[in-house]
């Protein structure tokens, strides 16, 4: 779902321009797992038509600016610039985690437990969430990006639980 906020600075507010920019930026809203907020500012100086452009969402937030002599044309190259942004990002992501494979439950039980080892994977609180819910397991470690800490979510009484440890 993607909130916009638009604002006109130098121009009269127009709804053509609004519903041309959202429908643009509409077409982005694929890249994204989460809601996004995308504020949009619209300004007139001289003879340039600038667009301001500021997009957060899954823990990323991206600011575009462009200037052309027509509002339309800044709006396709800020789509277009963003979209550049989105992609580089999304494919930095991967190539940093890699697959994220679990490798596996030994099968010989030691004293009485299993040993499953995990790929510690760096990532915000709000990712590490997103990719818990969608796994099967009953836990989820990895590196948590806002506490600079390993940590784990798991169920607790049917609600999910983030576990962050504190060292003594």
């Amino acid at each position: 779902m993607m909130n916009f906020i638009f604002t006109f600075k130098g121009l009269e507010s127009s709804e053509a321009i609004k519903n041309y920019a959202q429908k643009k930026f509409l077409k982005l809203e694929k890249y994204f797992e989460g809601p996004v907020e995308v504020q949009v500012l619209f300004k007139r100086e001289k003879f340039r038509e600038i667009v301001e452009v500021i997009m957060s969402g899954d823990g990323e937030h991206l600011v575009v600016k462009e200037e052309t002599e027509d509002i339309y044309s800044s709006i396709d190259f800020a789509y277009e610039s963003l979209e550049k942004q989105i992609k580089k990002i999304k494919e930095k992501r991967r190539e940093f985690r890699g697959e994220r494979i679990l490798e596996g439950i030994s099968e010989e039980p030691e004293e009485g437990y299993l040993i499953k080892k995990v790929d510690l994977v760096p990532m915000s609180t709000e990712e590490a969430y997103i990719w818990f819910k969608r796994s099967k397991d009953s836990f989820f470690v990895f590196y948590n990006m806002d506490y600079q800490k390993v940590c784990i979510f798991c169920t607790e009484k049917n609600r999910p639980l983030l576990i962050v440890p504190e060292f003594k």
